[in-house]
């Protein structure tokens, strides 16, 4: 289900986009006449493009996002409190924590919209460390951190 909305969400952000385009190129008179002259085959071409932000809207969240394991020694009850600390200094912010599952949330709203709210960093607790889960941009960063923060506790990120 989670899949799903993902992908209407980018179909929706993919359209707004180009929307604000063709409201910005005709603004700046850079646009003849209608949609007619705007595209090759007039009113035919929004159909294809549709089609094509359809397919690229399906297609995204599987290349997206990821999860990725974080190798981090100890018991959760002793790291815990370290990886609040990390994530905070990382511009995230405590969001909810079940058992040994943790979610953090970027601090900055303007983030946040950036990335049509899809912001969550989930750490899910398992053998040897944890299981991060978000976008993958955000993944790759984060676990990259928190395991550099882990081995070398003394130094600031």
């Amino acid at each position: 289900m989670k899949y799903i909305i993902r992908a209407v969400k980018y179909f929706f952000y993919f359209l707004i986009l180009f929307a604000v385009l063709l409201i910005i190129l005709a603004l700046l008179g850079m646009t003849e006449g209608g949609v007619q002259n705007l595209f090759v085959s007039g009113y035919k071409s929004i159909g294809q493009i549709l089609l094509m932000f359809a397919a690229v809207s399906a297609i995204y969240p599987l290349f997206g996002f990821m999860k990725k394991d974080c190798y981090v020694e100890g018991e959760y009850s002793e790291i815990r409190d370290s990886l609040v600390k990390c994530m905070k200094n990382r511009r995230y912010e405590f969001e909810k924590e079940d058992d040994e599952k943790i979610c953090f949330r970027l601090r900055s709203k303007v983030n946040r919209v950036s990335r049509m709210l899809e912001d969550r960093v989930t750490f899910t607790r398992q053998l040897g460390g944890f299981r991060v889960e978000g976008l993958r941009k955000d993944v790759v960063r984060v676990v990259q951190g928190v395991e550099y923060y882990f081995r070398h506790p003394d130094s600031e990120e």
